[in-house]
């Protein structure tokens, strides 16, 4: 199975009918529109505030109905596709394999709150889209790639201003990469705030500044929801989400040395991603719908590695102890708890 080349086009298959005919609950205003799950927190998100930046601009219709089915199975489709980019351009399986593209298909189906068009999808695909550049920087600290997964960085702020947040983490990353350098320091300050300039002054032609201010605010204003006000299945499936990223983290730091150390030192940045985005997920919990997707691509890059590579008794057990429980987690976010 992880071997083979016919896995992803039927992985493929398999969540687009998961994507499409999974059961959902009819709309009562319209007959033609379908939502989520009633149960699920997400189902009855509103994203219009001023925490999710421009994505409040967004037509309201794109976000009902088969529209945002739609939208948001085009979204999953291309994080796949860039994920199979990043495996073939950076070898992160010693391995002719598919398996981290189909890892991702399959969860972000089993992931029923990533069935809509919502700003987490857009800014999965556009951190997803930094890491090429961010690994290409490996012991060269040149300022072109920098400023270009800083960039990409700061276009998915715009959409959610809380993102800033992992500028640090990233300047961390590019530490440990050995790729750090005042010139990359001073790049990726210029990325950050190209499309913020570009905003400044797109708002003061149209008198809006006040918006920018707001928009400015929400990076720093910290607000404690707590878990309790969550819908509990939502963190349910966070939760396994994160027991597969920790799964394959482990088992890749007993078996790492196994792997070239290129390929040691990107897992390493990509445990290191995962922790922060955990971080952030545990400090603010309301934002759910936007780190369980930068999560699921940190969890199926480690634990695809880990399905891929392992051939023992026990991780084979372990998987189908898994695979039922992501059966579960499906069936449990119709389940009002």
């Amino acid at each position: 199975m992880a071997s083979s080349q016919m896995t992803l086009p039927l992985v493929g298959v398999v969540a687009l009918l998961l994507w499409f005919f999974l059961p959902t609950t009819p709309r009562p205003d319209s007959p033609w529109s379908f939502a989520l799950p009633c149960y699920s927190s997400i189902a009855q998100a509103d994203f219009s505030g001023v925490d999710y930046g421009l994505w409040q601009h967004v037509p309201s219709f794109l976000q009902q109905g088969y529209w945002t089915l739609g939208l948001s199975a085009l979204c999953a489709a291309l994080a796949v596709y860039l994920m199979a980019e990043l495996n073939n351009a950076n070898v992160l399986l010693r391995v002719s394999s598919r398996m981290l593209s189909s890892m991702l298909a399959i969860l972000l189906a089993f992931a029923i709150l990533c069935h809509r068009l919502q700003p987490g999808s857009v800014v999965m695909v556009l951190s997803l889209l930094s890491f090429f550049p961010l690994f290409a920087t490996y012991q060269m600290p040149h300022p072109m790639p920098t400023f270009v997964a800083y960039l990409l960085l700061s276009f998915a702020s715009l959409i959610f201003p809380k993102l800033l947040w992992m500028v640090p983490a990233y300047w961390g990353l590019q530490i440990y990469l050995r790729a750090f350098s005042f010139r990359c320091l001073v790049a990726s300050l210029l990325a950050i705030l190209l499309p913020y300039w570009f905003y400044g002054g797109i708002a003061v032609i149209t008198s809006s500044l006040p918006d920018l201010v707001a928009h400015a605010r929400a990076v720093i204003d910290f607000q404690w929801y707590g878990y309790a006000t969550l819908n509990r299945n939502d963190l349910l499936t966070f939760a396994f989400v994160l027991l597969l990223f920790l799964s394959g983290a482990i088992d890749f730091y007993l078996h790492s040395f196994l792997d070239k150390t290129r390929t040691r030192i990107l897992h390493h940045v990509i445990i290191m991603h995962g922790l922060f985005v955990t971080l952030l997920q545990c400090l603010m919990p309301q934002y759910v719908s936007i780190f369980l997707p930068l999560l699921l691509v940190d969890a199926a890059i480690l634990f695809g590695h880990f399905f891929t590579l392992t051939h023992t008794r026990f991780s084979h057990l372990y998987n189908l102890f898994l695979l039922a429980l992501a059966l579960l987690v499906v069936a449990a976010q119709y389940v009002k708890l």
